[in-house]
Formats: C-alpha cells, sequence, structure tokens
C-alpha cells in the first residue's frame, strides 16, 4: 500500500510539473544562449519589444541601440546643455538616450557633427563606449594594456586602450577557435552579445542587481536536499504560484528566494531594517537574527521577528526551510532555570547560551522549546506563553537593595569573570563598574529608576565594565555606538554617561508614553520595550534581564520577593488619568496596545480602576480602567 500510495505522489508530482513548465510563455529570448543578459535588460527597460512582441536578440545592435542600453541601465541622469547632433532630432526614439551619454561623455558623435544613430556599432566602438561608461562608473583599471587576442593587430590604435581595459575587467571575453581566441573588432554585435557586455560592465561596478540577476527556478526537497526541475522564469510572480507545499521551494542563483508560507525561517546575513506593519516603523535587524518566515515578495521577504511583522530586503537574508535547516535557537529548563541556547542552522552547532530568568513550570526539562516572540513558547503540541519578571519590569521603580549591596555583587561578579582570564584578567581591579552601588542608588532616588536595572544594562552593554568603549571612553552603555556609525563619544566619568543615559535616552525617548521610541519602559523584547529600538539584537532584553535576575539570585531575591504588579493594555487609545473616574483630567495616552503599565495595587478602587505608577517624572500616582490592562502573571 505505502508503495502504490509513492507511485500515485510521483505522478502528481510529474503532472504538477508539466502544468508549472508552461508558467512563462516563450518568446524570441526564451533559449537564447544569452538569455540571461538580454532579460536583465528587459527588466531595466532598456531593451523593448516591437509592435510585434519581438525582441529580436539577433538583430545587429545600432548605435543608437547600444547608447540607450548604457544609458538606461546606468540610469544616466539628464544633462544640463543639451548637445546636439544633427541627425538625431527630437523626434529620434533614442533621442534623450543620447542627450544623457553625450552629456555623460559617453558618446561623442563624428567631426561633421553627426552621430549615426541608425549605423551598426563596430566591436571596437561598442568598447570605446564601454569603457567611457567605466569611467563613469569609476570602476578601477590597471595601466597593463596588452591582448592576446589573435586578430589583435586589426584593432585602431585609438580603439586599442578600450579593448584591453574591456578585457582586462572580463567584459569582452573573444570567442574561441580552433588556433586561438579572436575579438573581430571590424564586426558588428548582435542585440544577445551586446546584452551580455552590458550586464559584465555592471557586475564590474559591483551592481548586486546585475551579480545577482538570474532566473528563478523550482526546486523539490527531496531526502534532506533540494532536488532542480526543469522549470524556470525570470517572473517571479510567473512562478510563485508554482510553489504549492512545503517541499517545494523557488531558488535564484542557487539560493533560495521563496519558500511555502509557513515552511522555514529566514536568519539576517547583514544587518538590515525591517519595515514593521506591527508598529508602521523601521526596526533594526542584527546579523544572524533568525525570524519566523510568512511569505516572500520578489526582493521583499515577510518575517515575523520577535513579535515584528514586516518585510525585510531579500539580499540580507538566508532562508532555510525546515527539512534542509540542521538546527536553530531554541530554549530549555536546566534545573529551574530557563536557557537560550543559539543554533548555527548551517551546521546546526550550538554557538551561545545564555541564562536568563525562572523556567515557567510548564517547561520540561530535556525538552526542546522554541519560541518567535520570547513570549509564546512551544514544543509539538505543547504550547503556553511566559512573562519573565526581570525582562517586564518597568524602569521607573525601585530595588530593595542597598549601595552596599550592590557593590558587593558587582565585586562578586567581577571576580567570577576574572576567572576567564583574557579582556577580563584584573577586572576586579580594572572595571569600571568599581564602586557603583552609592552613585547608583543617588541616580535611583534622583530620577525615579530602578538602580539594579541601570546596573543590569551596564554589565550587558560593557562587558562588566570590561569593553574598549567603557575603559577607553567611560561609556557603559554603548551610547552613540551605532551599528552603521559607532561614535566613540567619550564621557568625563562612568557617573557622567548613567546620566546621559537616564537624561538624553531613558527619559527622554523611552520611557515617557508618547516619547519617539516609547514601546514601554522595560528591556522589553523586539516587540515590546526598550528593545524594540534600543539595540538591534532580538535577544537584548533578555540578555539585559538576565543581569539583573542573576544579581537578584545572588542577594537572597529580595527584588523577586517584593515584586511589582505588572499589567499590558489590552486597546489603543487607553488614557491614563488623576484620579479613578473619566471625570479626571488624562495625563497622557497609551497609542498603542500592549504596553506595560506598572500597578501599584491590584486591589480595584472606584469601580473597576488600577492604581499605577506612571511613566512620567511629573507625577507620583495615576489611575487606568482595570478592563483595558490585563494583568501578566510573571515568572520570578
Amino acid at each position: 500500500m505505502k508503495k502504490l500510495v509513492g507511485i500515485v505522489f510521483s505522478i502528481l508530482l510529474v503532472f504538477s510539473l508539466v502544468s508549472i513548465n508552461q508558467v512563462e510563455a516563450a518568446d524570441d529570448v526564451t533559449g537564447n544562449y544569452h538569455e540571461r543578459s538580454l532579460r536583465y535588460l528587459i527588466s531595466k527597460g532598456a531593451l523593448t519589444p516591437d509592435e510585434n512582441g519581438k525582441y529580436n536578440p539577433n538583430a545587429t545592435v545600432t548605435r543608437a541601440q547600444f547608447a540607450a542600453f548604457i544609458s538606461r541601465v546606468i540610469g544616466l541622469p539628464n544633462g544640463k546643455d543639451p548637445i546636439s547632433f544633427s541627425d538625431v532630432p527630437s523626434s529620434n526614439n533614442y533621442y534623450q538616450d543620447i542627450q544623457k551619454a553625450a552629456s555623460a561623455g559617453i558618446v561623442t558623435g563624428y567631426e561633421n557633427g553627426t552621430f549615426k544613430p541608425n549605423d551598426p556599432i563596430t566591436r571596437q566602438h561598442m568598447a570605446v563606449m564601454i569603457e567611457r561608461a567605466m569611467k563613469y562608473l569609476k570602476i578601477p583599471t590597471s595601466t597593463a594594456k596588452d591582448l592576446t587576442f589573435k586578430d589583435k593587430n586589426q584593432i585602431y590604435k585609438d580603439y586599442y586602450s578600450a579593448v584591453a581595459t574591456g578585457a582586462e575587467k572580463g567584459i569582452i571575453q573573444g570567442s574561441t577557435m580552433p588556433d586561438g581566441v579572436y575579438f573581430y573588432p571590424l564586426k558588428n554585435t548582435p542585440v544577445s552579445q551586446a546584452a551580455t557586455f552590458i550586464i559584465r560592465m555592471m557586475e564590474a561596478a559591483g551592481n548586486q542587481e546585475a551579480i545577482n540577476f538570474g532566473p528563478y527556478e523550482l526546486s523539490v526537497i527531496q531526502n534532506g536536499t533540494l532536488a532542480a526541475t526543469n522549470t524556470k522564469s525570470y517572473d517571479f510572480n510567473a512562478i510563485k504560484p508554482s510553489v504549492q507545499n512545503s517541499n517545494q521551494v523557488i531558488t535564484k542563483n542557487g539560493n533560495i528566494v521563496y519558500m511555502y508560507p509557513g515552511a522555514g525561517f529566514a536568519v539576517a546575513k547583514a544587518y538590515s531594517v525591517l519595515n514593521s506593519q506591527t508598529i508602521g516603523d523601521q526596526v533594526s535587524v542584527a546579523t544572524g537574527s533568525q525570524m519566523q518566515y510568512l511569505g516572500a515578495e520578489g526582493n521583499k521577504v515577510k518575517v515575523d521577528l520577535a513579535g515584528q511583522v514586516g518585510y525585510v530586503d531579500a539580499n540580507t537574508l538566508t532562508l532555510y526551510p525546515y527539512t534542509l535547516s540542521k538546527g536553530r535557537n531554541y530554549y530549555k529548563n536546566v534545573g529551574g532555570e530557563i536557557v537560550h541556547v543559539l543554533v548555527d542552522p548551517q551546521t546546526g552547532k550550538e554557538t551561545a547560551s545564555y541564562t536568563f530568568g525562572k523556567a515557567p513550570s510548564q517547561m520540561r526539562a530535556g525538552v526542546k522549546y522554541y519560541s518567535w516572540d520570547g513570549i509564546t513558547f512551544y514544543t509539538g503540541a505543547e504550547k503556553f506563553t511566559y512573562y519573565n519578571y526581570y525582562q517586564f519590569l518597568p524602569v521607573h521603580t525601585k530595588t530593595q537593595y542597598t549601595a552596599d549591596e550592590l557593590d558587593r555583587y558587582i565585586d562578586y561578579a567581577l571576580k567570577e569573570r576574572e576567572k576567564q582570564g583574557g579582556r577580563y584578567t584584573n577586572a576586579s581591579k580594572k572595571s569600571k563598574l568599581i564602586g557603583l552601588g552609592k552613585k547608583l542608588k543617588a541616580f535611583e532616588e534622583e530620577y525615579g529608576v530602578n538602580a539594579m536595572m541601570i546596573l543590569a544594562l551596564a554589565f550587558h552593554e560593557s562587558d562588566f565594565g570590561m569593553s574598549d568603549y567603557a575603559q577607553n571612553y567611560n561609556n557603559l552603555f554603548g551610547l552613540y555606538v551605532y551599528d552603521t556609525n559607532p561614535l566613540k563619544k567619550e564621557f568625563a566619568s562612568p557617573e557622567a554617561s548613567i546620566r546621559e543615559l537616564m537624561d538624553q535616552f531613558w527619559w527622554k525617548n523611552y520611557i515617557p508614553a508618547n516619547a519617539s521610541f516609547a514601546h514601554g519602559a522595560v528591556f522589553g523584547t523586539k516587540r515590546i520595550g526598550f528593545n524594540v529600538k534600543y539595540a538591534s539584537d532580538p535577544y537584548w532584553g533578555a540578555k539585559a534581564a538576565g543581569h539583573y535576575y542573576r544579581a537578584d539570585k545572588y542577594l537572597g531575591a529580595k527584588d523577586a520577593n517584593k515584586g511589582y504588579k505588572v499589567g499590558l493594555t489590552n486597546t489603543t487609545g487607553l488614557n491614563v488619568r488623576t484620579g479613578a473616574s473619566t471625570s479626571f483630567p488624562a495625563i497622557y495616552r497609551y497609542n498603542r496596545s500592549m504596553l506595560p503599565v506598572l500597578i501599584s495595587s491590584t486591589n480595584l478602587v472606584s469601580s473597576g480602576w488600577y492604581e499605577i505608577i506612571p511613566d512620567s517624572r511629573n507625577h507620583k500616582v495615576a489611575y487606568v480602567s482595570a478592563q483595558y490592562v490585563n494583568i501578566l502573571d510573571t515568572v520570578k
């Protein structure tokens, strides 16, 4: 019976592929040896069909056509002063292209003021235009100008350098004959070969669109490997419907560019940006970030990054079907604590791990659990939510610990780190965190911000006060150290960097409910809290929270034992008022749902209102309607 099922599946697959092969109607470019190059020109609007829908790849290229190919592919701008050719009137179809190329110094015309737009272009004349275009594109070349073509003596002296430059960059390769390689400088060129010269020129310029240009191909996952089919198309939207299940993918230049929605995940291979549909804003994505794959549209991939749904540039991602990956990040319960294990999906090797809190009661030891947002966890049919107390505790709280206790933990943590050697040698004597306890408590009083949370962030961002930025610039928090432009801003002291964090970051852009980067005053995740905007690492919030958890654990869990109550808004436009009634004025409004609320008392006051500690330095107490806030059962 199993054999029969396999035969039926194979027959269905064959029929499926036969029908899929029809996704792209053949034209006079299909199957041409230079099809990739021709499709590239077509995609750039440089090669257009005639009135009969033909591209005529074997027709001889004219001077006007070749000028248009260069102009449109490069995207030449309009020149300031029109250059007039007596035989190129404004009514000529290529008038604008020739004007742009002339203004850019790529075409010059003849001494009698003509351009001869309809004349076929010889191969050596084409080389001259290419060399000038290369100069325009600032493609570096060497001074060596030797050629090995058997017919190099036929090249006009004035054009020899241009041909040699094109050959040096691999743009001109010649034709291999039994007795050697020939360039045929005096011959004319068909459209197809001209197209190849153009795409090679753009590849030499480092143009990623040209480098990555190729057909989309349907592949089938069989026994853990990709098996190619004969189905391909240069039109993504034409071949996209071919993928009918999780065992089919679309590849381009050997890379997977489309999978069945939900059939795998995406990994950032470079720093990138997610255009979030969840919050209508851009979110930074760190290299190596793993995201749930939701679909793709050409050069855009739809993903879920820790609760942020949106689009990321496909060129910055690698797609992994679950059936082809060697592994992915997971969570596990180790001795009652939750550990996040980072895995290289290509090799399956574990690259790092960190502990960031107590494990939830539902998390069984010895079992791998997965989560895309750091809140909802699952394995097989099991599924539960988990809110880590230290990750979702608002910063405008107070720690139970004294300055001396903070210093005691700092000393302990540095001596433990010191055992690793290397950078941490003499950490207990050199770290910029030594003796900060009293200053941290002073900042807690002045700014109303939890001293332990400031310390936890300093531990994380300054690598225990031993990073180069901490040691050389007194920068404990990576302030102004951006992924794309790390500034080396120096502070007079570690204390000065704490004040900068308070004045120019937390209380200016992150804590107030309507601040520019406000997504909740908690370490959080990429969906909630500081992590949305503060760092590109999607696990930054959990890692920072882990430092708080370990400190609290070492010092006797005082903060956990006298923990605060935290809620999440469940609606948009929730007003925070000065009293427990809509008759009281609003202090501010939570414009988003899923924003943390610090609740002073879970006892309902005045018919369904919670008393809260507001996200504001100007008010000590405020009230919100209880029906719009869900109390979190945090694990601590």
